[in-house]
C-alpha cells in the first residue's frame, strides 16, 4: 500500500551565483510536490524493497502519483481531524527493518549507496504507520460481509485445497476468512474514495519533470 518524502532545494555552485534547481513535479490545489522529492521517494522504496532505484519517466510518474495520494491523504486527516496512535507503529516497523543490518556501519553504508538519511527511513515508516491508522478508522466500519460471502470463500479457497485432516473446520477458518475478505473490502474503499477525492482536486503533472 503507500510512503513519504521530503523536498530538497538543490543550490548551484556559488562560482557565479546561488540558483535553485529544484522543479515542480505536480501541483494539488495550492500544494507543490518537487522533482527531488520525487527522486527521493524512489530512493527510500528502493532501500527498503533492496532494490536499485528506477528512475525512467515512468518510475518517476508512477511515484508521483503516490506522492499525489498521499498528499490527499494527509488533507483529509486534517480536515477531520482523525486522532491517529502511529507513534508507536512506526517505532515498530523502523527497528524491525534495521534488523537487516547486523551493525550501524552496515547501516550507514546502506543510507549512503542511496543517497538517504536516517530521517528519511524513519518518515516512510511514520506515514506507513500513518496511513494503516487513517484505513483502519474510516474505512473498517463500513465493511459488512454476508454469511454467503465467508461460505463461499471457505469453499472455493480452502475446502478441499490439502487433506481432510488438514483443512480447518468452517468455522476454525472463519476469523481468517473475515479478515482477508475485510482487507479486500478496505482497499476497495480506499480506491474509490481516491479516485472520487481526485476529481475533486486541482491536480497537474509537468511533463518535463518525467522525463
Amino acid at each position: 500500500m503507500r510512503t513519504i518524502a521530503v523536498a530538497i532545494l538543490f543550490s548551484a555552485l556559488p562560482a557565479i551565483k546561488a540558483e535553485v534547481i529544484d522543479r515542480v513535479a505536480a501541483s494539488i490545489d495550492n500544494s507543490v510536490i518537487t522533482e527531488s522529492e520525487v527522486m527521493r521517494q524512489i530512493r527510500v522504496t528502493a532501500m527498503l524493497n533492496s532494490e536499485q532505484p528506477d528512475f525512467s519517466a515512468e518510475k518517476k510518474r508512477e511515484t508521483a502519483e503516490r506522492l499525489v495520494e498521499q498528499a490527499l491523504i494527509r488533507k483529509e486527516i486534517a480536515i477531520s481531524r482523525y486522532a491517529t496512535n502511529s507513534a508507536q507503529q512506526s517505532d515498530i516497523l523502523y527497528k524491525v527493518f534495521r534488523q537487516r543490518f547486523p551493525t550501524e556501519t552496515a547501516w550507514r553504508e546502506s543510507l549512503g549507496r542511496y543517497l538517504l538519511k536516517d530521517a528519511d527511513v524513519r518518515s516512510a515508516f511514520e506515514w506507513q504507520a500513518v496511513l494503516l491508522d487513517f484505513v483502519e478508522v474510516r474505512f473498517r466500519p463500513e465493511v459488512q460481509l454476508p454469511d454467503q460471502e465467508i461460505r463461499d470463500y471457505y469453499e472455493e479457497h480452502i475446502k478441499g485445497k490439502s487433506t481432510p485432516e488438514a483443512t480447518p473446520s468452517f468455522e476454525e477458518a472463519r476469523p481468517k476468512i473475515e479478515e482477508i475478505l475485510t482487507q479486500q473490502r478496505i482497499d476497495n474503499a480506499l480506491d474509490r474514495w481516491l479516485g472520487q477525492t481526485r476529481t475533486q482536486s486541482r491536480i497537474r503533472y509537468r511533463r518535463e519533470a518525467f522525463q
